[in-house]
Parts: C-alpha cells; sequence; structure tokens
C-alpha cells in the first residue's frame, strides 16, 4: 500500500542528443566497455536523531547523512559524489528527527527500498525512493516544510493565549530575536502557518518555505514562555516588529520533527514494509514526540 506523502507524481522522460553512436568495440580480452547512463531519483529518508550529531556529515561523529551515502556506495549506486550530483532538502541540528527528509543524487542502478534499508541502521529509514526530472534540487525546488514540535504541558499552560501568540507569527516578519545569526543571511521570511495545540502533551505546527538556524526551536521557547506567563503578548508581538531585544533561548532539539517537505511535481509513495519497521523503532522510545512520529508515519501512509 502507498500513499502520495508529496504533491502529485512526476514522469520523466530520458531522450538522447545528437547522431547515433556505433556500439564500443570489444577489447582483446572479449570484455565490451560500456558507459553507465545515471538517472537522477529522489528519496524519502525517516530517521531518530537522538543519536546523531545532525543530518550533514562531520569528520569523527556519527550523522544521519554519513549512514546514508554509506549505504548507497555499498549498494553501488554511486562511486564518486561530484558525479552523483547529491543534493539534500533540510540539515537538520543534532538531535532533530524527521518522517520527511528528502535527499536526491544520480544513480548508476535502479535503487531498492528493501536493500536500502537492510544497509541502515534501525533508526535511519528511506521510506521511498522515486525517479524524478534531471535538473531536481530537493532544497531549493521546495513549496513548503512542515516542522512540529512535541512537549509536554508545563503547569498552567495557557492554551488560548499561546494560540493568539502563534497566529502572529504568521506572514512576513523580521525574526532576528527567534533564530541564531548567520552571517551574511536575512532573517527577514514569511510564515505561512503557525499553531498550537493539544492538553497534556502540546504540538506546535509551523509551515514556511524555508526555516531560520534553530529558528523553529526558539519559537517554541518563546510560545512557552507566553503560556507560562513569562513573557506578556505584547512583548511578543514587540519582539517580532523588531522594537524589543530579547533573543529566545532554544528548546531542547528532542521533541522536534521534520513532517513533511511539499513539492510542485513530485510523489513518493511509502513502502508498508520500510514504514512499519521504523514505527516499531519509535515506539521503544519513551520521549512523546517519537510517539508522535509513530501517528504521523500511520496517518500519512
Amino acid at each position: 500500500m502507498t500513499t502520495s506523502l508529496i504533491c502529485s507524481p512526476t514522469s520523466v522522460r530520458v531522450t538522447s542528443r545528437g547522431p547515433a553512436r556505433r556500439s564500443p568495440k570489444p577489447s582483446r580480452g572479449g570484455s565490451r566497455i560500456s558507459r553507465v547512463q545515471l538517472v537522477r531519483y529522489a528519496f524519502l529518508v525517516a530517521y531518530d536523531g537522538s543519536r546523531y550529531f545532525g543530518f550533514v556529515r562531520q569528520p569523527g561523529r556519527p550523522t544521519v547523512e554519513a549512514e546514508l551515502l554509506r549505504a548507497f556506495e555499498r549498494l553501488g549506486l554511486y562511486r564518486e559524489l561530484k558525479e552523483a550530483r547529491y543534493r539534500v532538502a533540510a540539515r537538520t541540528d543534532r538531535g532533530v528527527s524527521a518522517i520527511g527528509q528528502v535527499v536526491a543524487l544520480d544513480v548508476r542502478r535502479e535503487p531498492k527500498v528493501r536493500e536500502l534499508n537492510a544497509a541502515l541502521p534501525r533508526d535511519i529509514a528511506v521510506l521511498a525512493a522515486a525517479r524524478v526530472k534531471p535538473d531536481f534540487n530537493p532544497r531549493t525546488q521546495a513549496q513548503s516544510k512542515h516542522y512540529r514540535y512535541v512537549c509536554e504541558a508545563p503547569p498552567g499552560f495557557d492554551l488560548p493565549l499561546a494560540r493568539r501568540a502563534a497566529r502572529l507569527l504568521e506572514g512576513s516578519h523580521d525574526f532576528e530575536q527567534f533564530c541564531k545569526h548567520e552571517r551574511g543571511r536575512s532573517t527577514i521570511g514569511e510564515f505561512g502557518h503557525a499553531s498550537v495545540r493539544g492538553q497534556k502533551t502540546l504540538s506546535f505546527d509551523f509551515t514556511a518555505r524555508a526555516f531560520l538556524w534553530q529558528q523553529v526551536r526558539r519559537m517554541v521557547g518563546a510560545l512557552l514562555a507566553v503560556g507560562t506567563g513569562k513573557l506578556s503578548l505584547d512583548e511578543f508581538k514587540r519582539m517580532l516588529e523588531g522594537q524589543a531585544k530579547q533573543a529566545m533561548r532554544p528548546v531542547p532539539a528532542e521533541g522536534l520533527i521534520l513532517v513533511s517537505i511539499r513539492y510542485p511535481s513530485v510523489a513518493l509513495g511509502s513502502s508498508e514494509r520500510a514504514v512499519s519497521k521504523f514505527i516499531k523503532h519509535l515506539r521503544d522510545r519513551a520521549h512523546p514526540g517519537y510517539e508522535a512520529m509513530a501517528r504521523l508515519l500511520l496517518k500519512n501512509w
């Protein structure tokens, strides 16, 4: 059973250009020299980020990307990353998990989801693979990204007040007070959706085309402060308008989930076996964020 997680299907037509070429002549040993035609694929990836130092490779440290690339290479999907034109949609931080990460690369043979998962640790799963257009870039062509943060509700949390604050985040703003600064990057951005729901367990949902460094975790910290009376709604609004300098500290990474990334014309149908196996891993964990991931997978699948 498959479910479209990312928009509509893409059809890819591979054509040759220029005059037809003669087949290569056999070598003296009788073998035939052949040129492998690379084909671009997108992969839907889920992972429990608790034991990794983020997604992106770091020398001497375990990362999700390092495990993925090791599996791709072991199965002969690529020889050199430069040749494969490898790209990733989101560079999640240490401890952050995902059920909707997307990577793309040019492969030397058709990838098999089952083979990939057999080569990966239990806390990383390739949920789907789909052939895409040769120019597909999962980062620059993303229409929107959806993050969810899950945590226990603090005592006396005022949910209606936190919801009012969340609605203020929607639209175009300067998010300087809600991110960790990156040199040369503008802090002005546009939010499509921000919401808070739940009772004993809170879910904070955010949708935007792009996010700044630690932006979601700092916004959650601010909304928790509003809901517990540590930050007034007026102060929150003034921070958003740039009238108050009170940079928020980020909440812990555990509990943050990259839920999905949407594209105009790419669809990935999840493997039943891969989803079931990863849900089993999640339900062995104690944090409410992992149970939330399991429920999201079941809902989408």
